[in-house]
């Protein structure tokens, strides 16, 4: 059986601001999520609430995470209840479970308040059970935030859900590209996922398929510490192999994000 995943961060801020045309490209999302013909959706930095459930209603049939209706506030700011993350799946979805990441010292305000982290959720697909997560991970081209990120991924990595029977799927806003992730010494996320037995659907090489692109999404084009096309959507697997398509972007034009979507397929085994 072959399961289509999209994964998008769709850039939806709690604050919005007048330079990124917040309402025009959400608009343009949800007109083209019904011809998308997937069959799990992850969605990264969807923090409003009521967005969310605009997402689930342009997907009929579909069934979202059992924690999207949740939300919390900071200060003054309604937020969503599991780190912007929001999975939506043809299938019915039988449990759900967010693990933010550990906060560290010296973490930037934007994301403690973002309160990135994993959403786990199992899916029973019509050949058996997956589980599924979405992921986002810390952001920035420094050193120090590729060690962050490591940390990170050790934790997903000691989630109890890894331990389940069953085909394992890890995709989402990783803010790492293979080519960028400067080594410090110790092991990148990277290193860390493939020494857990799993595989990346394009073997971490960006290729074609730049998801974040500067010189060609002008969204992407405002966000000053991004000077280089890159890959920062990952798509790890495993009791899972490849499908028969091979990866691809979506939602470029008109782009939807400072993110393209990544569309893979990959074959329940």
């Amino acid at each position: 059986m072959i399961v289509r995943l999209v994964s998008l961060n769709i850039w939806d801020l709690p604050i919005p601001l007048p330079w990124n045309e917040r309402k025009r490209r959400l608009s343009h999302l949800l007109d083209g999520l019904p011809a998308i013909d997937a069959d799990v959706v992850l969605f990264q930095e969807a923090f409003r609430p009521d967005f969310k459930s605009q997402l689930a209603t342009a997907l009929p049939g579909f069934h979202a995470d059992t924690l999207a209706p949740q939300r919390r506030r900071r200060c003054w700011i309604e937020l969503d209840g599991s780190g912007g993350l929001l999975t939506l799946s043809r299938w019915p979805i039988t449990a759900s479970v967010f693990r933010a990441s550990r906060t560290t010292p010296g973490m930037r305000l934007d994301e403690r308040i973002g309160r990135k982290g994993c959403l786990w959720t199992e899916i029973t697909t019509p050949a058996g059970p997956i589980v599924v997560g979405n992921v986002h991970l810390y952001a920035g081209n420094a050193p120090r935030d590729a060690r962050v990120r490591a940390v990170q991924v050790r934790q997903i990595l000691n989630a109890p859900q890894l331990r389940m029977p069953g085909p394992i799927v890890l995709a989402g806003d990783f803010n790492m590209a293979v080519e960028f992730e400067r080594r410090t010494g110790g092991r990148t996320g990277f290193d860390l996922l493939a020494a857990a037995g799993f595989h990346e659907i394009a073997g971490g090489k960006t290729g074609t398929l730049f998801t974040m692109s500067p010189h060609r999404n002008r969204y992407a084009g405002r966000i000053q510490r991004f000077r280089h096309d890159r890959r920062l959507t990952q798509v790890f697997f495993r009791g899972m192999r490849p499908g028969p398509e091979s990866p691809r972007l979506c939602f470029l034009d008109p782009p939807v994000s400072d993110h393209y979507g990544l569309r893979v397929a990959l074959a329940h085994q």
